[in-house]
C-alpha cells in the first residue's frame, strides 16, 4: 500500500536516532556530512541516468522516424516486395550495432533507401542472433541465414562509397569516407564476435560441432521467410 513506505521511513529514522544518540558530537557531524553528500551525489547520479535514458529514447525515436515513410523492401532472393516494419524491434538492444547505424546516418541525405535497407537488415541480423541464443531458432537451420545477412550488410555498406561526395568533409566537418570505413570495420569485427559466440553456444549447449557456411547453395533456404 501507499502508506507502507511511510512506515519504512519512520523505522529508518528511529533507527538512525537510536544509533546517533549514543555517539560523540564529532561522529554526529561526520554522519550529517555523509548524509548531505550522499543526497547530493545520489541526485546527480539519478539526473545522469535520466539524461542517458532520454538520449537513448531519442536515438530510437530518430531511427523509427527514418523508416516512417518506407513502405516496402525488395527481396533480392525472391524478387518481390515485402512490407517494411513500422519500427525498430531488436537493434536497440545492442549498443554497438546501434552506434554503428547512427554513425552512418549521414548517408540518408544522399540515399535514404540504402540507409534504411542497412537499418532493416541489421535489425533482422540481431533478431536471428537473439533467437538462436534463446533457443527459438534452430542453430543449424538459421546460422547460414545469419552469415548471409552479415555479408549482405557488408556489401551494402561498401556500396555507400559510390554515392558519397568526395568533399563532404567541408559540409559536415568530418570525413565521410573515414567514418564509413570505421563503421564497416566495427561491424565486421563485432559481427565476427557474434558468430564466435553462436559457434560456442552450438558446441557447448546444443552439441553442434560443425556449422556449415556455404556461400552458394543449390536450394532456396525457406527459413528466411520466418526472419523477414
Amino acid at each position: 500500500m501507499w502508506y507502507y513506505n511511510y512506515y519504512i521511513a519512520i523505522l529508518i529514522i528511529v533507527l538512525i536516532y537510536f544509533i546517533i544518540s549514543y555517539q560523540s558530537i564529532n561522529i554526529l557531524i561526520s554522519i550529517i556530512i555523509i548524509i548531505i553528500l550522499s543526497y547530493f551525489y545520489i541526485n546527480k547520479i539519478q539526473d545522469y541516468d535520466n539524461t542517458n535514458k532520454k538520449a537513448f529514447k531519442n536515438k530510437i525515436a530518430t531511427l523509427n522516424e527514418d523508416i516512417k515513410y518506407r513502405q516496402y523492401i525488395n527481396d533480392n532472393n525472391n524478387y518481390y516486395l515485402k512490407k517494411f516494419p513500422e519500427e525498430i524491434k531488436y537493434l536497440y538492444k545492442d549498443n554497438v550495432l546501434l552506434d554503428i547505424v547512427l554513425n552512418i546516418r549521414f548517408i540518408k541525405r544522399y540515399d535514404s533507401e540504402k540507409y534504411t535497407n542497412i537499418l532493416f537488415h541489421i535489425d533482422k541480423f540481431y533478431k536471428i542472433y537473439m533467437f538462436i541464443l534463446s533457443g527459438r531458432y534452430d542453430i543449424e537451420k538459421y546460422f547460414n541465414i545469419f552469415v548471409d545477412i552479415r555479408n549482405m550488410i557488408i556489401r551494402e555498406m561498401y556500396s555507400i562509397y559510390i554515392i558519397l561526395p568526395s568533399k563532404m568533409k567541408y559540409y559536415y566537418g568530418f570525413s565521410s569516407f573515414d567514418e564509413l570505413k570505421k563503421s564497416i570495420n566495427n561491424f565486421m569485427e563485432y559481427s565476427a564476435k557474434l558468430i564466435k559466440i553462436i559457434e560456442r553456444y552450438g558446441y557447448q549447449e546444443k552439441k553442434v560441432y560443425h556449422l556449415n557456411d556455404v556461400k552458394y547453395k543449390p536450394y532456396e533456404n525457406n527459413y528466411k521467410n520466418d526472419v523477414f
